[in-house]
Parts: structure tokens; sequence; C-alpha cells
């Protein structure tokens, strides 16, 4: 049974389709039409992708033993503003996927997550951060500045809002293939 994806991946450009037909994926750029046997992949990784506010996207990377990749994700862009999460087409699409990988090839390996050395770049980063605005909080009671003190308070909430899932919804890790890890998807509807 064929399974089909088709999203449009940026604000500017035309759709992406991936049909995927037992141990091949056809992939539809608009330009070019590509037949990737199932076989050759390598790799496969899920990934939480912050979105624009109260939006959030997931990112499938397939990466092929030649060092070729080709991903997609959960949202499909109207316009330079709009865009529309696919909520039941992608979890459908990535589930169907990674089963038809994992047969095709039983040495690809699945990964959740960002890689580990880029996981530990963000979580030092946000941690800076949070440090450094605590700073600028104490420093502004002790000054006697409650304004600048409340904004900081404000300002490292809504850091921590947007960086919590980031670190961790991408904390790397490995998963089974009939296992897609239910974080990394987007909720259903």
């Amino acid at each position: 049974m064929a399974q089909n994806y088709t999203h449009n991946p940026r604000p500017v450009g035309g759709p992406v389709s991936f049909a995927l037909n037992g141990d091949r994926l056809t992939v539809d750029t608009g330009r070019k039409v590509q037949e990737v046997r199932l076989g050759a992949v390598e790799s496969v990784r899920l990934t939480y992708e912050p979105g624009r506010v109260g939006q959030k996207a997931f990112r499938t990377k397939v990466v092929l033993k030649d060092g070729k990749s080709f991903s997609f994700t959960s949202l499909n862009w109207r316009s330079l503003i709009e865009a529309q999460e696919l909520t039941g087409e992608y979890r459908a699409f990535t589930q169907a996927l990674c089963g038809a990988i994992a047969a095709a090839n039983p040495g690809a390996r699945f990964m959740a997550g960002k890689p580990r050395w880029l996981w530990l770049a963000v979580v030092i980063v946000a941690a800076a951060s949070l440090l450094g605005m605590a700073y600028l909080v104490w420093q502004a009671l002790r000054m006697g500045s409650t304004g600048v003190a409340l904004l900081g308070v404000l300002l490292a909430f809504v850091g921590v809002w947007q960086i919590e899932p980031m670190v961790r919804l991408n904390k790397p890790r490995p998963f089974r293939p009939e296992a897609v890890p239910g974080e990394l998807m987007p909720k259903a509807a």
C-alpha cells in the first residue's frame, strides 16, 4: 500500500511530495523527481524544531549511505505569514517511513533529538543566559530598580518557556522504528 505526504517546507517555493511504495520512496520537488531505495538509508533523525509562537514543528531527516539526505517537516507553509500544522498526515507518514526503512535495512540507525554536540551547546548557552538574567535581576534589586528586575524576571520566564522544550525534546537518544517517540510527533487532533 502506497503512503503519500506533501508539504511546502518554506514560505516561498513549491510543495515537495513523497510517495512511499514498498522499499522505495519517490521524492518530487517539482523540479526533480528522485527515487530512493530505502535499503540505502543509513540513519533517520527526528527532532523538535521551534516554530512561531504557539506553533510547534517537527522534522524528520533521512541520511543515505552515500551522504545525501532529505528532510520533511510537520508544517505546510501557505504564505509568508501562514503555516498549517499537518498533524495526522506527518505522524502517519513518519511512522510508515520508519517501518519501511527498518524492513528494507535492519542496520539503519534511528535517532531522536539533535546531535549530542549541538544539544550540549544549546544546554550551555541556555544555562549561561539564565545565569546572566539572574545576575541582572539581582543587580537591579540591589540598586533598587524594581522595574528592571521585574522585566528581567519576565524575560527569564519567556526564555525558559521557549528553550525548555528545545532542550527536553531534543535530548539525543536512539529509538526503535516500531516505537517512534510520541513527544517528537505532533499531537493527534
